[in-house]
């Protein structure tokens, strides 16, 4: 797949709830991209101080420095959420929680400000024509991905149902429907999420404080639903993405019930094409003398088949959700 560097301009910089934005940029062009890639995102000049001389003595000069070492001089990585084409360019979605100093920047941006995109980046969902359900299992910002991907199982005639959680009510990212309200109840699914309900998707929403929908974890709200609408496991495929110890319970439910499931990885990384080598998973792999591998997060993944990921060293029970 092609991947390119550029310039894109700030359409949007939108708050969803607390601390969660959407960045909806727009660049020149855009190589082709599928749900499970991402973008890398700096400011347009990620040039770092450098070795250079410093006049201590002169303020200006350390006012100067200071500000530039003070640049988020390593992209982020941001899963893409959308991906519209037009006559203008290319429109592209991030969805981004403000934690440190580079999502600190990317609160500070306003429409029209210039930064640098690197992208598409890593692999995508695999959609099988075999499995006509879908379940997106996520949680706080492993969410985004879902959104894109909902889309394009909508046009390729997918029943697809949304498990969404967060910790509390106004931690979750999306907008909600005026009139249509989230059921307390997991065995039923609506189109309670605007994004989703725009793409046809049915959705279950769970907080973990009950301040919205399912009280409890989503993947409980999962369990639930799956035992309310019983449908037969060759039938479905489940894509999960968010915290770790989430996924790796939507892992272990789809293994034991024989449902295929894909899940979309998250690790630190300076590069995102694989050159720095520190965003590095461990995996099964029979053919290694120890039986497993490390692989690497940016360029072998994002996304993996849960059955490859190696969540625990020690994975005895049902993990914790």
């Amino acid at each position: 797949m092609t991947t390119t560097i550029q310039p894109a301009i700030v359409i949007r910089n939108e708050p969803l709830c607390r601390e969660h934005y959407r960045l909806t940029l727009r660049a020149e062009s855009f190589a082709p991209g599928e749900p499970g890639q991402f973008v890398n995102i700096g400011p347009e000049s990620t040039r770092a101080p450098g070795c250079q001389e410093i006049d201590w003595n002169d303020r200006s000069a350390l006012d100067s420095w200071a500000a530039e070492a003070s640049l988020p001089t390593l992209r982020r990585a941001f899963s893409i959420a959308g991906l519209r084409r037009s006559p203008a360019g290319v429109e592209i979605d991030v969805i981004y929680r403000v934690v440190g100093t580079a999502t600190r920047w990317m609160e500070a941006l306003r429409g029209g400000d210039i930064i640098s995109v690197l992208g598409p980046l890593g692999n995508v969902f695999p959609i099988s024509a075999r499995k006509r359900v879908a379940w997106l299992v996520a949680g706080g910002v492993g969410l985004p991905p879902m959104l894109w991907l909902a889309e394009v199982l909508r046009s390729a005639d997918r029943e697809t149902i949304a498990f969404c959680g967060a910790r509390t009510r106004d931690l979750l990212p999306l907008a909600l429907d005026p009139v249509i309200q989230p059921a307390g109840d997991a065995s039923v699914a609506s189109a309670c999420v605007a994004e989703f309900a725009g793409s046809g998707t049915r959705t279950v929403l769970s907080t973990d404080d009950g301040s919205l929908g399912y009280h409890g974890y989503i993947g409980d709200a999962l369990a639930a639903y799956h035992r309310a609408n019983p449908t037969a496991s060759d039938r479905v495929v489940a894509y999960t993405c968010g915290p770790e110890p989430m996924m790796r319970f939507v892992a272990w439910y789809c293994h034991m019930r024989g449902i295929e499931c894909y899940a979309c990885t998250e690790a630190a990384m300076a590069c995102g094409i694989g050159t720095c080598q520190s965003c590095v998973i461990p995996v099964r792999d029979d053919r290694a003398a120890a039986g497993w591998r490390y692989k690497l997060c940016c360029k072998d993944g994002p996304v993996f088949p849960a059955e490859e990921l190696i969540w625990d060293p020690v994975e005895t029970g049902p993990p914790s959700r």
